[in-house]
């Protein structure tokens, strides 16, 4: 269960927490939650390795992973780890140069549930709140993926065979199978 300390939190502050945990922050309320499992991991990596290798091949931007920090909303601070994040060509120029956290925000965040996070439809909801176009939730233990979208009803894809696509990646298709492959 994720403990929550309510107070202001600035990008130093954050640097200096300790490691070896995970951390956000929530309308102004830090979030300390225990490192991700294997099975998380294995799949965050290749979901980011199919994505990283379609959008390099294409030229379509960056693919970053391992809970990229990215703000939702300054004043109270939102701050979410986002745990691979597609962000298109224009995006890019204007994170040239970052090393902490960022302003700019994916084309597509890929969350992978963990039942150790409870509140992962909430950052879904913020997430599209925010203006991210494109939202996936991977349920490892299910072998199922959750397509999020600003004003649709979500889709979920249950069959292994199923196509995953997206509008936001033009081109990539695979099957949903191929995401717990590991």
């Amino acid at each position: 269960m994720p403990t929550t300390i309510r107070k202001p939190w600035t990008d130093d502050e954050l640097g200096r927490l300790p490691d070896g945990g995970r951390y956000e922050i929530d309308e102004g309320a830090l979030i300390i939650m225990a490192p991700a499992g294997r099975r998380h991991s294995n799949v965050l990596i290749q979901v980011g390795f199919l994505l990283k290798a379609f959008v390099a091949q294409h030229a379509l931007g960056e693919v970053d992973g391992g809970e990229v920090g990215v703000y939702l909303q300054r004043n109270p601070e939102t701050l979410r780890g986002i745990d691979v994040a597609f962000f298109s060509n224009a995006k890019v120029a204007p994170m040239q140069g970052a090393t902490g956290f960022l302003d700019v925000l994916p084309d597509l965040a890929v969350e992978v549930y963990d039942a150790a996070e409870p509140d992962l439809q909430r950052k879904v909801t913020q997430y599209l709140a925010a203006g991210i176009p494109s939202v996936w939730v991977l349920d490892p233990a299910e072998r199922t993926l959750t397509q999020y979208r600003p004003d649709t009803e979500p889709v979920m894809l249950t069959d292994p065979d199923a196509s995953v696509a997206d509008p936001v990646l033009p081109g990539f298709v695979c099957r949903l199978g191929e995401f717990f492959e590991t």
